[in-house]
């Protein structure tokens, strides 16, 4: 299965919907196991504009992230 298949594009759209309706510039990006990378945007400037903070906020701040988690803590796991 591939990442840009009509499957995944269903998906996709719910993601589009779902953060339009709550926020009017969005960026998302998801990379399945083999490494290819699917994103989308709002629109190109936004997309750039939201690409170039992020990464300027990932670069200015220690990030530290906590990747272990409680095997009965589900709630961060779509399904």
């Amino acid at each position: 299965m591939s990442i840009a298949d009509e499957h995944n594009e269903e998906i996709y759209e719910q993601v589009r919907a779902i953060l339009a309706e709550h926020f009017p510039n969005f960026i998302f990006c998801v990379m399945d196991d083999d490494g290819d990378v699917y994103y989308d945007y709002t629109n190109l400037p936004i997309g750039k504009m939201l690409m170039r903070e992020m990464q300027e906020e990932i670069n200015a701040e220690d990030i530290s992230i906590d990747w272990e988690f409680d095997e009965e803590d589900n709630s961060g796991v779509w399904g």
